[in-house]
């Protein structure tokens, strides 16, 4: 905790620091141009207003010079209305009249001849001008020409001291400091708890990784927050779960791989050591080492279907793709299961698309699939129910479906059924028929075709698997050899 919280607090004090100095530079000048400006924007609101009073006065006087008494405490009220230091000087340069008397010779000596024409032209000055013998600091001074009879008789000064604008924005300033003061105050505080519990969420995950890590699966981690910790806290539960799923599946693995190698095993083993002693007579060798040979067969079959497994599992299946007629294929396999079909007194109905497209995949790999698919669902169909198969295309896809009547699979079952060694007869309460491998063979062989399959199981269709097959218009353009 001290480590990620000293870091936390460097950062934090680090970027606070540059804030402070950002913030406290950038109100302070940014302030004192917007005082400045307003200031300025009064001066010379006063100063039109005064000129407006001089005009009307001038009026009743029916003469352009007003009365210099007038002129004089007019100004003395303006200067105390607005702070500041005014005066009018004439055309010549002089100091007609101000409202400071103690300054006078002062102004006549600090004002530029160039500002002075300037007003007399009829414009605005706005500027800081520097009266060393009046104010030790620059004042913002505003010059404003004063008419009547359509031409400037005066010009009008007023002049602020910059440091009286600067002390507000001081004392504005020290109140954003002192506010940004208290609330990286209280956010320090605010760190410090969320460090704290950070860091105690933080062991609790760094325990269960290694508690998950010495092997107890079981480990669960309570962290009910919604971000990113609490995702990470998620997916490490749902690890460990997964995990335990994987060990179980592999223990189940072992065990169903032992018991399925152990049985042919045994009952080879058995009647050729039978045979060997002279248990079994001379004239039924034959029958026993029939019996052997089969289960040998079996057994080869069996290891050959962990192999393709494995390598399909592994991306070492290659797939040689190629045109082919998939309702061809349907036939060709129904055929192979005349005799079981008429036995079990089945009701075939086949509904075949008449599309002429080939289907465009590895024929020998999808040959394995329908076969399977039929001999499953001539496994589970009840006697004389029926099985339903049918094709069609489907935007760019063949699909094919394969339907039983007969026993369902229960709902939680059916995303398991596809697991290595998860056997259908289980699931549908029959004798133990199957080794539990071809729904997982069928499952990797359209997977590595990039293509989808799926189980359907209810009241209305029975148990139907449909999956999809690729169009030979639609075939991979960079060839027909392809290795998952």
């Amino acid at each position: 905790m001290k480590k990620l919280f000293s870091k936390l607090t460097a950062m934090y004090l680090g970027v606070l620091f540059i804030g402070y100095i950002i913030i406290t530079v950038g109100v302070s000048y940014l302030l004192t141009a917007y005082l400045m400006n307003t200031n300025a924007t009064e001066l010379i609101h006063h100063s039109q207003s005064f000129e407006e009073a001089y005009v009307e006065m001038a009026e009743i006087n029916a003469s352009p010079f007003v009365s210099k008494v007038w002129v004089k405490q007019e100004l003395r009220n303006m200067s105390k209305y607005v702070s500041a230091d005014i005066w009018m000087m004439d055309r010549e340069g002089q100091v007609y009249v101000t409202s400071n008397d103690a300054f006078e010779l002062y102004y006549n000596s600090e004002m530029s001849v160039d500002d002075l024409d300037t007003i007399f032209e009829g414009n605005i000055i706005n500027k800081q001008v520097q009266f060393e013998k009046i104010y030790q600091q620059p004042s913002l001074t505003i010059g404003y020409p004063i008419s009547a009879d359509g031409e400037v008789r005066y010009a009008l000064f007023t002049s602020i001291p910059v440091p009286e604008i600067q002390k507000a924005t001081f004392g504005i300033t020290r109140i954003v400091f002192f506010s940004l003061f208290l609330v990286a105050l209280i956010a320090m505080f605010m760190l410090f708890g969320f460090t704290r519990n950070m860091n105690r969420e933080f062991e609790e995950l760094n325990e269960a990784v290694r508690v998950i890590a010495s092997g107890n699966l079981e480990q669960q981690i309570k962290i009910s927050r919604n971000y990113q910790l609490g995702e990470l806290a998620k997916n490490i539960n749902y690890m460990s779960s997964e995990l335990r799923k994987s060990v179980k599946s592999q223990e189940r693995f072992i065990s169903n791989l032992s018991h399925d190698l152990r049985s042919p095993m045994t009952t080879i083993i058995g009647y050729i050591r039978a045979i060997l002693d002279g248990t079994v007579p001379p004239e039924k060798h034959e029958r026993y080492l029939n019996i052997a040979l089969d289960e040998s067969e079996r057994l080869k079959k069996f290891v050959n279907n962990i192999l393709d497994l494995s390598k399909m599992q592994s991306g070492d299946m290659p797939l040689a793709k190629s045109d082919f007629d998939i309702n061809q294929m349907v036939i060709h396999e129904l055929d192979r299961f005349e005799k079981r079909i008429i036995d079990k007194k089945v009701k075939l109905f086949i509904e075949l698309s008449d599309e002429k497209v080939l289907a465009h995949a590895d024929p020998n790999a999808i040959q394995r699939v329908v076969y399977n698919l039929i001999d499953n669902a001539l496994k589970f169909v009840d006697m004389g129910g029926a099985i339903r198969i049918k094709t069609e295309i489907k935007g760019e896809k063949w699909l094919v479906g394969i339907q039983n009547s007969g026993a369902l699979i229960p709902q939680e079952k059916l995303a398991s059924i596809w697991d290595r060694f998860n056997k259908l007869d289980d699931s549908r309460g029959q004798r133990k028929e199957s080794s539990g491998l071809g729904l997982a063979i069928i499952r990797e062989i359209i997977r590595v075709h990039e293509e989808k399959i799926e189980v359907y199981s209810n009241e209305q269709v029975g148990v139907m698997f449909v999956f999809s097959l690729g169009t030979q218009i639609f075939k991979d353009v960079r060839g027909d050899q392809t290795k998952v």
